[in-house]
């Protein structure tokens, strides 16, 4: 079998990409589910300005305690693996909570601040 075929086995491993919505806004609420929620009261709107600053916070930390589980549960996924294994978790960048009256990611990165440039 050539190397890289789409048929037969893997030649050399296997490698599984998992790709979440994680933390992007606006609608941080539906990132998780409503028993995962200790963070409250949260912004429950896509209109980010429409909530106090606080619940989008909670919202946002939601998420982050969230996607912490997830990975958690990933990694004990992995551990139960017979071959050898590891797990790389990448942020492409930041994001803007009403920081200077800015929401989410999408400024031009040379006016972007580094709420949006900086990968936590």
């Amino acid at each position: 079998m050539e190397r890289g075929s789409l048929s037969g086995p893997p030649a050399a491993g296997t490698v599984v990409v998992l790709h979440q919505m994680g933390n992007h806004g606006p609608a941080y609420f539906k990132r998780t589910p409503a028993d995962m929620k200790p963070y409250q009261p949260e912004c429950r709107s896509q209109v980010l300005q429409d909530c106090p600053a606080q619940d989008i916070v909670n919202a946002y930390d939601n998420a982050v305690r969230y996607t912490d589980h997830f990975l958690a549960q990933t990694v004990r996924w992995l551990k139960t693996q017979k071959r050898p294994s590891a797990m790389l978790y990448v942020s492409d960048h930041g994001e803007s909570l009403g920081e200077k009256g800015l929401y989410l990611h999408g400024m031009p990165y040379m006016m972007a601040p580094s709420e949006q440039t900086h990968v936590p």
